[in-house]
């Protein structure tokens, strides 16, 4: 993998619905999520990787509508 000071992407251009799972793991610094997500300026997949900070309980039921990320 690269290193991730090579990529920057621009929150503002990524969507929910571009982005897909790829892990969810324990680390130890709690749960590790890997998720794929297109490159704003080039398109070649990337994989962001993030610690969950919070839980709380969500107001959606399953399975998810398109209709929230519109």
């Amino acid at each position: 993998m690269t290193d991730e000071s090579d990529y920057n992407p621009d929150a503002e251009y990524l969507y929910p619905s571009d982005a897909d799972v790829l892990e969810i793991s324990p680390s130890p610094d709690g749960i590790r999520v890997k998720f794929a997500v297109p490159d704003p300026e080039t398109g070649e997949g990337l994989v962001l990787e993030a610690v969950v900070e919070s839980i709380e309980k969500g107001d959606f039921e399953f399975p998810l509508d398109d209709d929230r990320y519109d």
